[in-house]
């Protein structure tokens, strides 16, 4: 069946916790994919009074999704900036820290990925979809076409991320600068996608800053003021969106939710995925990879 296997692998890999102020819930799962190539960050206590979230969409192979799933966080909360509260500007260079690892053969930190991983004409990345809580702010940092959307009390679905497609004015502008193209709504006929981390073969111009490339890891983000209207993130990978509009996603969960006080974030989760994978693959959506993260915020 190609790219797909007979029947999907529904297994579900799950995660929750909670503390004073936010409990999530986490589910993810192969679906009809040959592989299973997301990674995930699922962190209550960043620091003392910041969380972090993350989904990381991998593609040709699952090597730099993991990578960010195990040095992400350690390297935004080591970074002066993060430290000094520039929140943003600290997201922005760990996004691209992670470039820079993965282009460093000599750095010990990824000594343990395969050595094609480190090669600059490796063809491997992942999206990214990374949120910062704080207690007064969100932060959604994102390069690619993961998603965040925020779920208010009052049932407004509010987009927190853009996706980076290479059809976009400021896309397409980038990559033909860089000396690249867009053809079908893909990158020189490959990546459906215009920013990642890693895909270390469209980064190899000297002469050019790093959110200059072809493809750049250099995030946009969103900053949200935390209010008493907040009632829950869905933070996803692509594939979570195919099928379902997001405002349907959230009556969904809604309709779970609301039956208790303190709801299983991870069963609503597992509901979601069930209901967004395709039947088939005839159509070609709801066959990819899924995780999905709900994060509530407690009132």
């Amino acid at each position: 069946m190609g790219v797909y296997l007979s029947k999907p692998n529904e297994k579900k890999e799950t995660a929750s916790g909670e503390n004073s102020i936010l409990r999530y819930g986490f589910a993810a799962m192969q679906g009809w994919r040959m592989n299973m190539e997301d990674a995930h960050i699922c962190c209550l206590n960043l620091t003392e009074d910041t969380a972090l979230f993350a989904v990381f969409d991998g593609h040709g192979g699952d090597e730099v999704a993991k990578f960010c799933e195990k040095n992400f966080g350690e390297h935004l909360r080591k970074s002066p900036l993060f430290q000094a509260g520039q929140y943003k500007a600290a997201l922005e260079e760990t996004f691209l820290k992670m470039d820079y690892m993965l282009g460093a053969p000599g750095n010990p930190d990824v000594q343990s990925l395969p050595k094609q991983e480190l090669d600059s004409g490796s063809t491997a990345g992942c999206t990214a979809n990374v949120v910062l809580i704080t207690p007064t702010q969100v932060f959604v940092a994102n390069a690619g076409d993961s998603r965040c959307y925020l779920h208010t009390l009052d049932g407004q679905t509010i987009p927190l991320s853009e996706d980076h497609k290479p059809d976009n004015d400021i896309e397409r502008d980038r990559i033909t600068k860089a000396g690249g193209y867009v053809s079908c709504g893909r990158v020189c006929d490959n990546l459906n996608l215009s920013r990642a981390i890693g895909d270390m073969s469209y980064k190899k111009n000297t002469s050019l800053k790093p959110q200059e490339q072809i493809i750049t890891a250099f995030p946009d983000v969103v900053v949200k003021n935390i209010d008493k209207n907040f009632g829950y993130l869905l933070i996803g990978c692509d594939g979570i969106w195919e099928t379902l509009l997001p405002a349907e996603i959230c009556k969904i969960a809604n309709i779970r939710i609301k039956k208790s006080p303190n709801p299983d974030l991870v069963e609503v989760c597992k509901e979601l995925l069930d209901k967004l994978i395709a039947k088939d693959t005839s159509e070609g959506t709801g066959c990819d990879n899924m995780s999905l993260i709900v994060v509530q915020f407690k009132n």
